[in-house]
């Protein structure tokens, strides 16, 4: 028997958020990205074709051919930004649909997308309607610099 899906929470990346704000000591600031880096978030979703829900553990499944578009919002300079959420609580503070697909991604997923597509999307933000910390394309190439440095360092 497979175990129900356990909700995502991020307590710790939201301590780190909390505390980097109040004291952006360089410290509070690394504990930060190396939670961002580690997290998983929700993405919220549309796809083109309903998912079918199987099982008791409510797995979904998404048809052969499905469109998944990853929601977009826009800062007030008109920048794009993908949304992402560190539970669902923070998730439903921004949807205004009752049926909101989300998908659970992490940085490296997050990386990948924004900067294999050119300049057409800004960044991420982490809670746009709590926390709101935006992640733009500059500092997301620093921290796979960064990361990349220190596997170096311990190889």
């Amino acid at each position: 028997m497979t175990e129900a899906p356990k909700p995502v929470r991020n307590d710790e990346l939201v301590e780190s958020i909390k505390n980097a704000k109040q004291d952006a000591s360089q410290e509070n600031t690394v504990k930060m990205l190396n939670q961002v880096v580690r997290a998983k978030l929700l993405a919220p979703i549309s796809l083109d074709k309903a998912p079918v829900m199987e099982g008791e553990d409510g797995q979904v499944v998404l048809e052969k051919d499905t469109t998944v578009s990853f929601e977009l919002i826009k800062a007030q300079n008109g920048d794009l930004y993908y949304p992402v959420f560190t539970d669902g609580e923070e998730l439903r503070k921004c949807s205004t649909e009752k049926n909101q697909h989300s998908m659970i991604v992490n940085f490296e997923d997050l990386a990948n997308i924004i900067l294999n597509q050119g300049k057409a999307v800004r960044g991420f933000v982490i809670n746009p309607m709590g926390q709101n910390i935006c992640f733009t394309s500059e500092m997301i190439e620093g921290m796979i610099k960064d990361m990349e440095a220190e596997s170096e360092k311990k190889a």
